[in-house]
C-alpha cells in the first residue's frame, strides 16, 4: 500500500502548483514543493545518515509546513515518525527519545538547545535539526534539503518490508505513563477513507487544522486532505480570537476538533463570521452531549465518531440518518466491531461489554517494550479497546465508559460519563469530572470534581439530586463533591482521572 508521500508525489505531477498547505506565518506550500522537499530529506536520511527500516525520527515543533515535510521525508525513507507534543517538558521528551530510540530530532530554533541537551544523554540520536533558524550545534533543515541533488528522492523505489510507519505516545489518562503505540504505514495511507465516506471529501475541499500535529485528530485533518489532493489550512497554534477571521480568510470546508477547543469557542460572545462561513461539516470529537448546541449556534452539521490511537477510526454518525441520542454511530466500511463479554462471547444486543475491533483491519502493531499490555490488547483475533459499550438492534454503538473509570458501587456498575452528562446541565457547573472513591462498605462511591461557573457557588448533594431527579437514580448522584480551579488534562484535552482518583489514595 502506498505511503502518504507516494500519494503527495502523484498529486505533485497532477497539480504541481496547487496549494497543499496554507499558513498565516510560515508560508504556503504547493504539492510540488512538498514532494521535492520531502524527497530531498528522504535522500539525506538514507545517504548522509545511513538510516532506514527500523530507525525512528522525532518531530517536536508547533504546526508549520516543515512538520509535514519532515513527516513525508521520514515515511519516504522507511523510517517511523515519532510526533512529540510541543508543550512537553524536558523530562517528558527525554523519556520519549530514549524509549523510542530516536536517531534524529526536528525542532524549531527556540527548542533546539533543549533538544541538544537531551540528545547528549540519549544513546542513539545522531543530529538535532532546526527547521527555521540556524543554531550552533544543530543542522539546518534548509541546508539538508539544499545539499541534496536536484530531484533527489523523487524516484525513490518503494520501501520493501516497511512495517512501522509511526510511534504514537498515548495520553496516559489511566496510569499517568504514556504507552508507545507502534503503528503500520497503513495508518497514514488509509487516512482519507473514513472522511470520503463520512461527507464525500474531494480535492476541492480544505481542511482546517488547529490542534497540534502530534495528536491523531490533527493528523486526521492533514492526512485526509493530502490523500485526496485537497488543501490544509494550518495556523501555527489555536487562537480563539483569530479562529473565525481565519475561516473567513482561507475558506476551509471541514474542521476536526476536540472538546477543549469547542468549549473555548462556545464560551465566546457571538461574532460576525460564525454564521457566514465556508464550513460544510464540523467533526467535534467527544462533543456528543452538546452537538445540537454547536449546530444551532454555527449553522453547520456536526458529526461525532468513535476511535482511538491504536484502532484509528471505528464508528461515525451519519449526516443522512436521524441522530440517535447517545450513539457514536455505526462502523466505517471495512471496520468490524464486536462487543465481547468477559468470557469472550459476543454480547447480546443492548448488553454492555468491551468494544473490540478486528485486528486484521487496524494498523496497530503493539506497545513498545510492554509485552503485557500488548498481549492484553491483542487477544485472539480482536483488538480490545478497554472501553465499554453496547450496540442496538440496528448496529449503532453506544459508548458507556472506560473500564477503569466505571464506578462499582455496592454491586452496581455506574458510568461516570452518564453522571457527568446529567450534572453538566446544572447552572453552577462550569466543568466537571466524576470518578470512583473507595468506600469500606460499598466498595466505591461517586465523587465529583467541579469547576464552579462564574458567579455561582458549589452545588450540594441535595442540589444535584434535585436537578437530576428523573434523570439519574439517587444512588448515582455524587456523595463527594469538591470544587477545583481546573481539571488536570493531557495535552489532548482529556481529563486525567487517575490524578483525581489519587486524591483518595
Amino acid at each position: 500500500m502506498p505511503t502518504l508521500y507516494d500519494v503527495v508525489l502523484d498529486f505533485s505531477h497532477t497539480w504541481p502548483d496547487k496549494l497543499a498547505v496554507l499558513t498565516e506565518q510560515d508560508g504556503h506550500r504547493t504539492y510540488r514543493e512538498l514532494a521535492v522537499n520531502g524527497g530531498a530529506l528522504a535522500h539525506q536520511f538514507r545517504t548522509r545518515f545511513g538510516l532506514g527500516l527500523g530507525d525512528r525520527a522525532c518531530i517536536w515543533m508547533q504546526n508549520r509546513p516543515e512538520h509535514i515535510e519532515c513527516q513525508l521525508g521520514i515515511q519516504a525513507s522507511g523510517l517511523a515518525v515519532v510526533p512529540a507534543n510541543p508543550e512537553w517538558s524536558d523530562a517528558e521528551l527525554g523519556f520519549v527519545l530514549n524509549h523510542s530510540q530516536c536517531r534524529l530530532v526536528f525542532v524549531e530554533a527556540e527548542r533546539a538547545e533543549r533538544a541538544m541537551a537531551l540528545a547528549a544523554s540519549a544513546e542513539l540520536i545522531e543530529a538535532v535539526v532546526s527547521v527555521d533558524e540556524a543554531v550552533d550545534g544543530a543542522l539546518l533543515l534548509a541546508d539538508l534539503i539544499g545539499e541534496a541533488p536536484p530531484g533527489a528522492g523523487l524516484d525513490l523505489p518503494p520501501v520493501d518490508g516497511f512495517v512501522e510507519g509511526s510511534v504514537l505516545y498515548t495520553s496516559g489518562t489511566t496510569t499517568g505513563r504514556p504507552k508507545a503505540v507502534s503503528a503500520s504505514p497503513e495508518l497514514f495511507s488509509r487516512g482519507a477513507i473514513p472522511f470520503e465516506e463520512m461527507f464525500g471529501l474531494t480535492h476541492t475541499d480544505r481542511s482546517l487544522v488547529v490542534t497540534p500535529l502530534f495528536h491523531g485528530n490533527a493528523m486526521g485533518g492533514v492526512i485526509s486532505a493530502l490523500s485526496r489532493g485537497a488543501s490544509v489550512v494550518m495556523p501555527r497554534r489555536f487562537s480563539a480570537s483569530r479562529f473565525w477571521p481565519l475561516v473567513d480568510l482561507y475558506r476551509p470546508t471541514y474542521f476536526l476538533t476536540l472538546v477543549p477547543i469547542i468549549n473555548i469557542l462556545m464560551a465566546r460572545p457571538p461574532g460576525p463570521h460564525e454564521r457566514s462561513h465556508s464550513l460544510r461539516v464540523m467533526i467535534p470529537l467527544g462533543c456528543a452531549p452538546i452537538i445540537e448546541q454547536i449546530e444551532e449556534r454555527y449553522g453547520v452539521p456536526c458529526m461525532d465518531w468513535y476511535g482511538m490511537t491504536e484502532a484509528g477510526s471505528g464508528t461515525y454518525t451519519r449526516l443522512d440518518e436521524p441522530r440517535r441520542p447517545g450513539s457514536v454511530g455505526k462502523p466505517f466500511e471495512g471496520s468490524v466491531l464486536q462487543i465481547l463479554l468477559p468470557d469472550g462471547s459476543e454480547a447480546p444486543v443492548g448488553e454492555t461489554g468491551e468494544i473490540c475491533f478486528l485486528r486484521s483491519n487496524i494498523g496497530f502493531k503493539g506497545y513498545i517494550e510492554d509485552a503485557e499490555a500488548t498481549e492484553a490488547a491483542l487477544s485472539g483475533e480482536w483488538f480490545h479497546t478497554g472501553d465499554l459499550g453496547y450496540v442496538d438492534e440496528d448496529g449503532y454503538l453506544f459508548f458507556v465508559d472506560r473500564q477503569k473509570d466505571i464506578v462499582r458501587r455496592g454491586g452496581e456498575n455506574l458510568s461516570t460519563i452518564e453522571v457527568e452528562a446529567a450534572l453538566r446541565t446544572h447552572p453552577s457547573v462550569g466543568d466537571l469530572a466524576v470518578v470512583a472513591r473507595p468506600d469500606a462498605v460499598l466498595g466505591e462511591t461517586v465523587a465529583a470534581f467541579i469547576v464552579v461557573a462564574d458567579g455561582c457557588e458549589l452545588p450540594s448533594e441535595d442540589d444535584l439530586r434535585a436537578h437530576t431527579e428523573g434523570v439519574l437514580a439517587p444512588y448515582k448522584v455524587p456523595t463527594t463533591i469538591e470544587a477545583v480551579d481546573e481539571l488536570p488534562r493531557t495535552g489532548n484535552g482529556k481529563v486525567e482521572k487517575f490524578r483525581l482518583r489519587q486524591r483518595f489514595a
